[in-house]
Formats: C-alpha cells, sequence, structure tokens
C-alpha cells in the first residue's frame, strides 16, 4: 500500500509551503507566496500550498497518512534547554521557560497545523502528525537531493529551530548521522540577522541585500571579531551586542531588534532610508568577512576529515555558504 506524506512548513514564521510524497517520489511542491502574491506569507499557513498539492495528486485528505512538521519536542534531559537557559540567564522568564515549559514553537506549530488540517477538511485524530528536528529537515532536503553516493559532510547553518542554530553531521547509504549541533544564542545566522537589522533591512528578508552590499565595502576598516568567536571546537556569540532577547535590545518607534544599545554606541546609529553609503557598506564587508572565516572554521573543525575522504558536502540550512 502507498505511503502518502505531506510536509507542511512555514506556518510560524516565514515561507510557508508544502510537499508531497508517495511512496518516497515526489509529487507536488508549493510555496503559499505564490498563490496569496505576498513574499515570504510571513504569519500565513501553507493552506492553499497544501490545496494545491492535494489537487496535483488527485487525492483527498483522507488519503494522506502522515503530516510531517519541521518542529519537534526537545527532551529536558538534553543540552539544548538548559545551554539557552544559562546563555539567558539576563531574562530569566524565557530562561525558566525553557526549563519548564520546553519548545513551545512546537507547541504552537503543532496547534496550527491542526487547525489548518482541519480547514482543509482532514480529521486530525485519524492522521499521523511526525515532528521533525528543524536542522535535521534542512540536512534531508540538502543531503537527499545532493545526488551523491559517497559519504557526505552535511553543514546547516541557520537562524535557529526549535533551539539548535548550526548543524554538523553527514549522509551514508541515505542516512543522516549528526555530529554536533550549536545552541541558541550561539548562532551565526542569527548574528548575520541581527547586523541586518542595524543596516536597515528585514530580518529573514534582507540577508542577501547585506551579502549584495558586502563587495562594495572593506572589510579591514571594522574589526567586528568582538561579534564572535569559536573557541575549543564551540561557536560563541557576544549577547552583549547582538542575538539579545528582553531588555538588552535595542528598541525604536515600539519595535524591539536583535541587537543592543551597545551596537549602536559602537558603530553609530542604525541605518536609515535608501542610500548605502560609508560606513554601513564597510560594516556589511566586516560581517561577510566574518561569518565566511567562522563557517570555514567550523567546517573544517567538524567535517575536515570527511571531506579529505571524499570532498562531498551539502550546505543546508536558510545561511548556508
Amino acid at each position: 500500500m502507498a505511503l502518502t506524506i505531506l510536509g507542511l512548513s512555514g506556518a510560524l514564521s516565514h515561507d510557508p509551503s508544502a510537499a508531497l510524497y508517495i511512496d518516497g517520489k515526489l509529487i507536488a511542491a508549493a510555496e503559499e507566496e505564490r498563490f496569496v502574491r505576498d513574499k515570504h506569507a510571513k504569519n500565513r499557513m501553507p493552506y492553499e500550498s497544501a490545496k494545491f498539492c492535494l489537487e496535483q495528486a488527485g487525492i483527498k485528505p483522507g488519503d494522506v497518512d502522515v503530516v510531517a512538521i519541521p518542529f519537534a519536542p526537545i527532551s529536558l534531559f538534553g543540552e539544548a534547554r538548559w545551554k539557552y537557559a544559562k546563555r539567558y540567564w539576563y531574562a530569566p522568564d524565557r530562561a525558566l521557560d525553557a526549563i519548564l515549559m520546553g519548545n513551545r514553537r512546537y507547541k504552537r506549530y503543532r496547534n496550527k497545523i491542526v487547525w489548518c488540517l482541519e480547514q482543509l477538511g482532514f480529521d486530525p485524530k485519524k492522521i499521523k502528525i511526525e515532528p521533525v528536528e528543524h536542522h535535521l529537515a534542512h540536512a534531508a532536503s540538502a543531503y537527499h537531493c545532493s545526488g551523491f553516493t559517497e559519504k557526505t559532510a552535511i553543514l546547516g547553518i541557520d537562524g535557529k529551530g526549535e533551539y539548535a542554530t548550526t548543524f554538523f553531521g553527514y549522509g551514508e547509504n541515505g542516512k543522516i548521522h549528526k555530529i554536533k549541533e550549536f545552541f541558541d544564542p550561539d548562532s551565526l545566522g542569527g548574528l548575520y540577522g541581527a547586523i541586518t537589522e542595524f543596516l536597515g533591512f528585514e530580518m529573514l528578508d534582507g540577508e542577501f541585500k547585506v551579502m549584495g552590499m558586502a563587495p562594495y565595502g572593506d572589510a579591514s576598516k571594522y574589526d567586528f571579531s568582538r561579534l564572535a568567536k569559536f573557541e575549543n571546537g564551540e561557536l560563541i556569540i557576544n549577547t552583549e551586542y547582538a542575538n539579545v532577547i528582553g531588555l538588552r535590545r535595542y528598541k525604536e518607534k515600539g519595535k524591539g531588534f536583535y541587537f543592543s544599545p551597545k551596537l549602536i554606541e559602537w558603530l553609530g546609529p542604525k541605518r536609515e532610508g535608501d542610500i548605502a553609503d560609508d560606513p554601513y557598506i564597510h560594516y556589511a564587508a566586516s560581517m561577510q568577512a566574518l561569518f565566511e572565516k567562522l563557517a570555514l572554521q567550523m567546517m573544517d573543525y567538524y567535517l575536515g576529515d570527511i571531506l579529505k575522504e571524499t570532498g562531498k558536502i551539502a550546505f543546508a540550512g536558510g545561511c548556508a555558504l
């Protein structure tokens, strides 16, 4: 009997989408923005995209066996929740919430997906909802589409998933093996996003604009090394400047940002308007240089042996090189 899997993503944040597999074969896939004409379709549900996938396959909701979602519950006995609480000691409400409540993102996501499924005509009580760790989903999308048959290194750099921000692993014989993960707030992608906000763009949208600004600047003019370092196998983000929450956030016109007033004191005012000039182009260049330096250091440390063995790597996540 055919196994039919519907994957639904993006319901909590940006780029909601759907994909339908039948017996391991991709039948249909689409992003919600294509139907609602709203770039990134932030805070929308993957309703139209899921509906499209079902129609393309010529099946009904009752024909679907599994609905896969890209967030999973994280155990109290693992490292992630405790690391988060320790690093965010200055926001005790968030720290305690991580320890006592766990991954609220998974719970919220699942609840929204259940509501979306009901609107599509599914009976949530009769469908299996399979949670998949966010970074594992990224890794799978890169590795399984790579076509590599040899042992393949996998590097995933993203803002964050449940708690993980960076994934090191390898794929072999169709299976993915995890080597190491870093956890929020130690996120290279999150740091890049915070500087994206400082440079006057929207996080989760303007990062590639920052990347585009970088070649126009001179990275040697500003030393961004104080923002992050990689030592003894661990990435450490300086949360006095970026990847901040709660009271440490810089606020402007009622909006909180992922960088602190201390960053403003160091680099000057946040960029405003449409002109990208000095010093902001140099800031972009310095951020890009730091990102590349640290990413390469991490890749060599955790994946160097695999790369020497086969030379194969799959980049995953929203901030892959």
